[in-house]
C-alpha cells in the first residue's frame, strides 16, 4: 500500500515540476489548475490511505 502512495507522490512530483515549467513559460492558467488538481486529488487519496490505515489497525487490535 504503501508502495502505491510512494509511486503516486512520485508522479505528483513530476506533474508539479512539469506544470511549474510550463507555467512560467506560458503564463496561462490551465498549468495553476492542473497543479491544483493534482494536489488536491494527492492529499485526498493520502487521506484514503490513511484512513483505511487507521481502521485496519483497529481491527486487528
Amino acid at each position: 500500500m504503501f508502495a502505491v502512495l510512494r509511486i503516486l507522490a512520485v508522479v505528483a512530483v513530476v506533474i508539479i515540476a512539469y506544470a511549474g515549467f510550463r507555467y512560467t513559460r506560458d503564463r496561462q492558467p490551465h498549468w495553476l489548475r492542473l497543479i491544483r488538481f493534482v494536489l488536491y486529488s494527492l492529499l485526498g487519496l493520502g487521506l484514503v490511505f490513511s484512513v483505511g490505515l487507521f481502521i485496519e489497525r483497529l481491527s486487528l487490535g
